[in-house]
């Protein structure tokens, strides 16, 4: 019993999900993309507003209203040279999302991961709504998100909603 707990305490641990895109563009370009006040209005294809209350920096908050109906706050706890961390919150806090630019004046990558909570539930239901459904919702989200940045920034304009197919919590 003691290793099938260990298995659930562990596995509990790597919650996350992510997805990376690289370009023909330098670290700075990806940078200035990710770092402009409502800029999710640029390239999410879920999301219909992207409001911002404090920018830039460290302490910059900002609102998510989705196609669904849903909406989270934005909290960046990270401002930093390689991009920023945030808690997206609705109530509670559900997840931390790194935002991290690696690259140079040629070539660039873009990696976005989602480490998602659980607030008030035991590890065993984290594990198995984990396991059997978050983390292939948050995939395809991220998956996504990832597209229409890249969509974007590589051709100018804005994505319009659901380009790269629809998603049930936030269509």
């Amino acid at each position: 019993w003691q290793k099938i707990f260990n298995s659930f305490y562990c596995l509990r641990c790597l919650m996350y999900v992510e997805a990376k895109s690289t370009f023909k563009k330098s670290k700075d370009e990806l940078l200035q993309v990710i770092k402009e006040p409502g800029n999710l209005e640029n390239y999410h294809p879920f999301c219909k507003k992207n409001e911002v209350q404090k920018w830039p920096g460290k302490g910059s908050v900002d609102f998510v209203e989705y196609h669904s109906g849903l909406s989270y706050t934005r909290e960046f706890i990270n401002w930093h040279e390689n991009g920023y961390d945030l808690i997206i919150r609705r109530k509670k806090e559900l997840a931390e999302v790194n935002w991290i630019v690696k690259g140079n004046d040629q070539s660039s990558s873009l990696k976005v991961r989602i480490n998602a909570k659980f607030p008030n539930i035991n590890s065993f239901q984290k594990w198995f709504m984990w396991h059997f459904y978050v983390k292939f919702m948050l995939q395809s989200y991220i998956n996504s998100v990832l597209k229409g940045f890249s969509f974007f920034v590589n051709s100018k304009q804005k994505v319009i909603p659901n380009q790269f197919g629809s998603h049930s919590w936030y269509s």
